[in-house]
This record gives structure tokens, C-alpha cells and sequence, in this order.
């Protein structure tokens, strides 16, 4: 996984606050990648997964890579956090979370609202995220990967309606985000996973701690 960022690359993400990657990964990683989703989604709901709502589906999705070996590889590639460095022009980066967003027959989420990636996240300050598509097909909206293998790199800033990804039955969606030194678990009430944290001995106001969000760039 070799880009070389170039001022072009940030002035698009600049003005526009994403930029699509193409061929960042292979289809057969994307494909071991969103079985390996649906099964973790599936042993922390206790459930067939189409039997679940996307709410449902959403809470059960923050950090996956915590529970499987193939999703950790993935999701703290140091490749792909060395882009997100390079592309937001940080020299530290750790793992903030990575987020499921799961349709299945039944899609829409009511939740979902129009917001920065920011406001509905309770680690501040984010760096970026990095959003993959692992199944469903291309939608015309452009902050939306094109397919499979390409990545988006989003700003944290960056107004996104997060209905999109909830409008169409079985799509799947996979966010990486990232955190610079100093990142914070605070109480962000948008965030649907605002208390997964607690479970891991945290509190609001509490540092990241790098044994629960490692480090992968410095």
C-alpha cells in the first residue's frame, strides 16, 4: 500500500474534505474483511444478522477488531494509518475506533442524522477516517467509495447524512478513525456508542490509553 501524497491530494481534501483512494485494497481482502464483520456482529448479537436492525446492528459494531484476529490485521494496517498521517499531516497517530454501519432486510436507521464525523464521535479531537465499502452497490452520492477496493479518507469536519448508509437493504460499510497524542474520551451524547468505552475501565476525560487504542504511526 504505497501513495505518495502530493499538495494536490490536500487541496481536494481542502475544499471538498474527503478524497477517494483507488485500489487501496484487493477484492478478496474486502470480501475476508466483510465476513469476518458480519461474524463478530453475529456473535455479539446472539442472533442471525438479518434478523437485527441497523440500530441494532450499529451498537454491536464499534471496535470489532478487538474480537478477531483478521479484523485487527485490517483495521491497524500501519499502511493505511501512514496514508491517513501523511494525507492530514500528523506525525502521531493511534486507532480511535473502528465502526460497523450493517443494513440488512430491514434498512434505516432512526437515528440518523446530518453531522461532522466529530460531533457524533466521543474521542476528540479526531484526525480522519478512513470509510470502506465491503458489500452493496456503488451509490451516485461521491463521499460514498465507488467500489469495493478504493478507499475514502474523510475530515472530521467534513457534514456527513449518515442516512445514506442506511437507505439500502444489505450494505455494509466499514469506518476506521483516527486520533493524534492527547485524544480524550469525553461525553459526546451523539455518539450512539458513547459507553462502550466504560466497559474497558474508562471515564469521561480519561487520555486514550495505548493498551486499548494502539499505536500506528509515530
Amino acid at each position: 500500500m504505497r501513495f505518495k501524497i502530493t499538495g494536490d491530494h490536500r487541496k481536494v481534501l481542502e475544499k471538498q474534505k474527503f478524497i477517494e483512494f483507488e485500489d487501496v485494497f484487493t477484492l478478496e481482502e474486502i470480501e475476508k474483511v466483510s465476513s469476518h464483520v458480519d461474524q463478530v456482529l453475529g456473535k455479539r448479537a446472539k442472533q442471525l444478522i438479518d434478523t437485527q436492525s441497523a440500530e441494532q446492528l450499529y451498537h454491536e459494531g464499534r471496535d470489532l477488531w478487538r474480537d478477531d484476529p483478521v479484523l485487527e490485521n485490517f483495521i491497524c494496517n500501519r499502511g493505511l494509518a501512514q496514508l491517513t498521517a501523511q494525507l492530514f499531516q500528523q506525525s502521531t497517530l493511534y486507532l480511535a475506533f473502528d465502526q460497523a454501519l450493517r443494513t440488512t432486510l430491514r434498512p434505516g436507521y432512526p437515528e440518523a442524522d446530518t453531522a461532522t464525523l466529530q460531533e457524533k464521535s466521543c474521542i476528540q479531537p479526531l484526525v480522519g477516517a478512513v470509510l470502506i465499502r465491503l458489500s452493496g452497490e456503488s451509490n451516485p452520492l461521491s463521499m460514498l467509495p465507488k467500489k469495493r477496493e478504493n478507499a475514502v479518507l474523510i475530515a472530521p469536519n467534513l457534514i456527513m447524512p449518515w442516512e445514506i448508509f442506511f437507505q439500502e437493504p444489505k450494505c455494509s460499510f466499514l469506518m476506521i478513525a483516527y486520533a493524534p497524542a492527547k485524544a480524550l474520551y469525553v461525553c459526546e451524547k451523539n455518539d450512539p456508542n458513547l459507553h462502550f468505552l466504560k466497559k474497558l475501565g474508562y471515564g469521561f476525560g480519561d487520555n486514550l490509553n495505548t493498551n486499548f487504542h494502539p499505536l500506528l504511526y509515530k
